[in-house]
């Protein structure tokens, strides 16, 4: 089970497994995609939230927590990590990055958390 300290990230989120990208709409969905992976013991690895804020998941303690360095993230540096990753080269594709002013920041993780998912095969948190 995973924990929250202090408070819950907005969903929906995206976790950076090192390339492989986690996106999740609920908090039952971010576990059970978790589950599914072979996590790295003692790595922290980098989340954000709905509102661009940083935050990170223990991956020893399963533990998300606000108490991380990078705090802001930016809508250009959101949509970096999904072209760049391994998720993106896995479906084809690269979100773009124009017209960024128009778009809010929630709408981006909103719309690049659904390709996230598009990729990979569909979770039920009721089949584990």
């Amino acid at each position: 089970m995973i924990k929250c300290l202090f408070r819950q990230p907005r969903f929906p989120l995206i976790c950076d497994v090192h390339g492989v990208l986690i996106g999740a709409e609920t908090p039952e969905q971010f576990e059970a995609q978790v589950a599914a992976l072979e996590l790295p013991a003692g790595e922290l690895l980098p989340l954000v939230d709905a509102a661009g804020e940083g935050w990170v998941f223990h991956t020893d303690e399963m533990v998300v927590s606000p108490l991380t360095l990078k705090k802001r993230w930016t809508k250009k540096e959101i949509i970096s990590m999904y072209n760049r990753s391994e998720t993106a080269r896995r479906l084809g594709t690269e979100y773009s990055t124009r017209s960024l002013s128009s778009k809010r920041l929630d709408r981006i993780v909103a719309e690049v958390a659904a390709l996230i998912a598009s990729a990979h095969p569909p979770i039920d948190a009721d089949q584990q």
